[in-house]
C-alpha cells in the first residue's frame, strides 16, 4: 500500500489530483492573458522531438501520444510563468529587496573551514590510550588524533594566521601524497579567496545538521571547533554578502524557497474553484495499472 491506500487507489487519486492542477492552472493562465513565449514553444517542441524519437514507443505502448506529453511539458512551462508573473520581479506580489535581504540573512551562513577526521585515538578513554601506546612495536605509532589537530589549527588561527593558509597546507599535503602515488606535479594555480567559502542554507541537508546549527549561531569573525560524528570541524564565520553579489546571484532560488509553498496554496484555491468535473471512468480503466502492464507486455 502507499500512504494507507492501495497502489491502485493512490495511483487514481495522483491522477486526479494531477489533473486538476492542469486544468487550473491552463484556466487561470488563459484567464490573465499570458502566453507561451517565442523561445518557451521552440525548447518545449525540441524536447518533444527529443524524447519521442528516443522514448516514443514505451510512451505510446503506456498509452501516452505525442499531443499529450507536449501538454504536460506546456504545463511545466505554463506553472513557471504563473510564478514568476505573481512573485517576479514587478509582480504584483513580488519580494521587495529588503525582505530578500532579511531571508538571505536569516537562512543563510559563510564560512570557511578546514575538516579534520576522527581516528581510533579519538574514540579512546586515557586507559585505552595508555594500554595502546604500550603494544606498539618499536617504530610503530598511533594514528593522530584528529581532535589534536583540529585544536593546533584553531589555535593558529586565534594567533593571527589566515584561514586560507592552513587550507591551502593541506591541500599542497594532500596534493604531495597524489604526486607520490601517481608521479605527477600539479602546478600551482591562484585561486580566488572566495573559492575557499562556504555559502550555506541552514536547511541544506547535504551538510551535518550540527554544522549548519553551530556557524549558524556563530559571530561574524568568530573561529571555533565544531564536531560532527565522523569529523572536527574548524569553522571561521565570515560576513554573508559585503558587495551584495551573493544575493543577486542567488536571487532566483531565493525566490524559489520563499514563495513556492505559498504559491503551491494559491494553486490549490484556484483547484478548489473549479466547476465540478465529470469523470469518464471508461478511459480511467484504459489506463489502469493491470492495462497499462498489459500494453507493455504484449
Amino acid at each position: 500500500s502507499i500512504e494507507d491506500k492501495t497502489a491502485d487507489q493512490w495511483i487514481r487519486d495522483t491522477a486526479m489530483n494531477l489533473t486538476k492542477q492542469y486544468l487550473a492552472v491552463t484556466l487561470k493562465f488563459d484567464e490573465l492573458g499570458l502566453t507561451l513565449t517565442e523561445a518557451e514553444n521552440t525548447n518545449i517542441q525540441s524536447m518533444v522531438d527529443s524524447v519521442w524519437k528516443s522514448y516514443g514507443e514505451s510512451y505510446t505502448l503506456m498509452g501516452v501520444n505525442r499531443d499529450s506529453y507536449q501538454k504536460m511539458l506546456e504545463y511545466t512551462a505554463k506553472t513557471g510563468d504563473l510564478f514568476q508573473h505573481f512573485y517576479g520581479e514587478g509582480g504584483e506580489l513580488a519580494p521587495t529587496e529588503e525582505e530578500y535581504k532579511q531571508y538571505f540573512n536569516d537562512n543563510y551562513d559563510r564560512t570557511r573551514a578546514v575538516s579534520y577526521a576522527k581516528t581510533s585515538v579519538d574514540t579512546m578513554t586515557e586507559d585505552e590510550l595508555a594500554a595502546a601506546e604500550a603494544e606498539l612495536e618499536e617504530g610503530e605509532t598511533l594514528p593522530e588524533s584528529g581532535k589534536a589537530q583540529a585544536e593546533a589549527a584553531l589555535a593558529r588561527l586565534q594567533n593571527g594566521e589566515d584561514m586560507i593558509t592552513i587550507i591551502k597546507e593541506m591541500e599542497a599535503e594532500q596534493e604531495s601524497e597524489e604526486e607520490t602515488t601517481d608521479g605527477e606535479e600539479t602546478a600551482e594555480e591562484e585561486t580566488d579567496p572566495s573559492e575557499y567559502d562556504n555559502v550555506v542554507s541552514v536547511n541544506n541537508t547535504s551538510v551535518p545538521e550540527v554544522y549548519r546549527t553551530e556557524s549558524h549561531a556563530m559571530a561574524v569573525g568568530e573561529v571555533k571547533i565544531i564536531e560532527s560524528d565522523n569529523y572536527y570541524y574548524v569553522v571561521e564565520k565570515l560576513e554573508l554578502d559585503p558587495d551584495g553579489s551573493e544575493l543577486t546571484a542567488r536571487k532566483s532560488s531565493l525566490l524559489q524557497e520563499m514563495k513556492s509553498d505559498e504559491f503551491d496554496a494559491m494553486v490549490q484555491e484556484w483547484i478548489a474553484a473549479l466547476p465540478e468535473l465529470t469523470v469518464n471512468e471508461k478511459t480511467v480503466e484504459e489506463f489502469s495499472p493491470e492495462v497499462i502492464g498489459k500494453r507493455q507486455n504484449g
